[in-house]
């Protein structure tokens, strides 16, 4: 009696990855890409201090498009009021974030600028939060 079943191998990585493995070919040597120069990494508060003709260079001559800064906005603005009511946030996070939400000033990432981006008034969008901090006070 025979238990053993003849299982075909699965070809999880495509046909011509196990044919290259069985058969020990070599791979086809690939040409390096021309030298670019090197990318810089932005962080929030690099982004947050430039002014507008700063990010407006960086759109010219990267691949930020208007698009993508809509995307930063929302996501900053969605970040920083999670930091105003989320427990673990440490309480130099919760003032900053605070002081940014209080705060009238019109920059390329300021509250209000980030409210606008996402179609809403800023001021409403300030009542709202202080009252869910309120509450979270308790």
């Amino acid at each position: 009696m025979k238990t053993a079943l003849a299982v075909l191998p699965l070809d999880l990585f495509g046909e011509e990855v196990i044919l290259r493995r069985r058969w020990f070919e070599r791979r086809p040597v690939r040409k390096p890409a021309p030298a670019r120069q090197e990318p810089v990494q932005l962080g929030f508060l690099d982004i947050l201090e430039m002014s507008d003709e700063a990010l407006e260079q960086l759109r010219v001559h990267d691949d930020i498009s208007d698009e993508y800064v809509e995307w930063l906005r929302e996501y900053l603005l969605k970040l920083t009021l999670r930091q105003l009511v989320h427990p673990q946030v440490s309480e130099l996070h919760r003032h900053e974030a605070a002081e940014w939400m209080m705060s009238d000033e019109v920059h390329p990432f300021s509250f209000r600028v980030c409210c606008a981006a996402l179609q809403a008034d800023h001021e409403d969008v300030r009542e709202g939060v202080q009252a869910i901090m309120r509450k979270h006070a308790r």
